[in-house]
């Protein structure tokens, strides 16, 4: 019996010290967190020739999905998602979009004024952005960057929408990890940018006038 039990011990001792050995080598091949910002690669100002005289509020509709969060997405199989586990956003997607949004627009003066909602700046416009999909596509190494939004253009006053499209783009990933699908991500969302900008400026337009007569 006492060499049963010394025998044991001696195993539980190995197995412990054994897991203390595997914990310190995870520990130090643990990678540091990065934290990403996405960036508009369109850095071009291009005012129009006349504001259409309307004040725009730029409303991001936060979404529950990890896409819309502060985890950077990535996808192997088709309607799945995970998260890289050492890689953040500073922002979540809805927020910085609306952000970049507001600075093209206001670059342009194509409105009297344009802000976020919740700035405690009125507006007879608002613009709503929700943010569908936001991830790196890894199906295929090194994969693509994803993006789509939504945007309603609802006119405070009425209540009523004057228009709502899906935007959406995607750019390669040159390398296979969380960096390179950041700098993807932000050139996926640039050309989406590039489309939703002149959208909204022209579905704008109308309903000035309409206001007017």
């Amino acid at each position: 019996m006492v060499e049963r039990g010394l025998t044991c011990l001696f195993a539980t001792a190995l197995i412990g010290l054994s897991g203390g050995c595997v914990s310190v080598d995870i520990g130090k091949d643990t990678p540091l967190q990065s934290q990403f910002r996405i960036a508009d690669r369109n850095t071009a100002t291009n005012p129009v020739a006349r504001s259409n005289g309307r004040d725009l509020v730029v409303l991001p509709q936060p979404a529950a999905s990890v896409d819309d969060s502060y985890s950077l997405a990535y996808s192997r199989q088709p309607n799945q998602r995970a998260a890289y586990q050492f890689a953040t956003w500073s922002d979540r997607p809805s927020s910085q979009l609306a952000q970049m949004l507001v600075d093209r627009l206001a670059a342009r003066h194509a409105f009297a004024s344009v802000a976020l909602a919740g700035r405690g700046v009125a507006g007879d416009l608002q613009l709503n952005l929700d943010v569908n999909d936001f991830f790196h596509d890894a199906s295929k190494s090194p994969g693509s960057a994803q993006v789509q939004i939504t945007a309603e253009l609802i006119d405070r006053g009425t209540r009523k929408l004057i228009a709502r499209q899906t935007f959406s783009a995607a750019a390669p990933v040159e390398q296979a990890n969380a960096a390179g699908a950041a700098a993807a991500l932000s050139s996926a969302s640039t050309s989406v940018l590039d489309e939703l900008v002149p959208w909204v400026e022209t579905k704008a337009a109308p309903a000035a006038l309409a206001t007017t007569r």
